[in-house]
């Protein structure tokens, strides 16, 4: 039965994973599981409707790459739990977001680009390196950031920003041409509506796996961290998100996988079908 037992483990572990890009249930380099463990290990609670929001003041909801739009009513619930004291997290790179961006009520806008600069982490000008670009305490003991094909962000108090040596590369070649032009872009912002305030952020991939621990820093994986901690409660979006993507059977397994009342059952009734057949074969014999 401890052989049953470890087999059914291997099993579970074998078919709860997949690759799709950023998906909580793909533990490869461009998958987000150990982001979600974090975030399990600190209790957060999930959600798929915004209907679930709990009332109050003390929130942090974090929205990260939503693969779908948002219909009106639920830009009107999010756009409440803002201006009720709360605080949102965007993290897209997609310039769909900015209808809901605007439409709760903040100025910041994504601009889809191919952002590139001098200062990189690797040896290619998409790996931009980003530093703090104010006193907001998101970047608080941070000193940078790596990117991965990032977009840009206007509007809003700027909280991270490419350096000087940054520009928006047109044509594609990697090379500062007469008609691109070197400054500062921001990659994630700050906005203030009603009582809260909403953070987007214009690059999803610095939350991925490969991505957590880069450099002696750390920066990303402190950043996550900062967002994790940063108010009493965290919620984490599910019903839009691209990290709840996975086929149904391996939502299935991980249900049972993450379910502590769930594996007791699976255990249970093993070893009650094991020791059913040890009576069987008692009375045989």
């Amino acid at each position: 039965m401890i052989l049953v037992l470890f087999g059914l483990v291997a099993v579970l572990s074998h078919l709860s994973s997949t690759t799709l890009e950023y998906s909580r249930y793909n533990p490869e380099w461009n998958g987000t599981s150990r982001l979600f463990q974090d975030m399990i290990e600190r209790d957060a609670l999930m959600i798929t409707r915004f209907h679930e929001l709990p009332a109050g003041g003390d929130s942090l909801l974090l929205v990260l790459a939503p693969g779908e739009e948002f219909a009106p009513d639920e830009i009107g619930l999010l756009r409440s739990f803002l201006e009720g004291g709360n605080t949102i997290v965007l993290v897209s790179d997609q310039e769909r977001e900015n209808l809901l961006i605007s439409g709760l009520g903040s100025t910041i806008r994504i601009h889809h680009a191919n952002l590139t600069s001098i200062d990189r982490y690797y040896d290619h000008p998409s790996s931009v390196l980003a530093f703090p670009a104010g006193q907001d305490p998101l970047g608080a003991g941070i000193s940078r950031i790596v990117l991965n094909n990032p977009s840009y962000l206007e509007g809003g108090e700027p909280v991270f920003a490419s350096s000087i040596l940054s520009w928006v590369d047109a044509d594609g070649d990697s090379r500062l041409s007469r008609e691109e032009t070197l400054q500062r872009f921001t990659v994630i912002a700050a906005d203030r509506v009603g009582d809260g305030v909403l953070y987007v952020i214009a690059d999803p991939s610095i939350f991925i796996n490969g991505m957590r621990e880069i450099g002696m820093d750390e920066g990303n994986y402190a950043l996550a961290r900062q967002i994790i901690s940063a108010r009493p409660r965290f919620i984490v979006e599910q019903g839009h998100s691209r990290t709840a993507h996975a086929p149904e059977a391996i939502r299935v397994v991980n249900l049972v996988r993450e379910s502590t009342i769930t594996k007791m059952a699976v255990i249970t009734l093993i070893f009650l079908a094991g020791s059913i057949l040890v009576i069987k074969r008692r009375e045989e014999t």
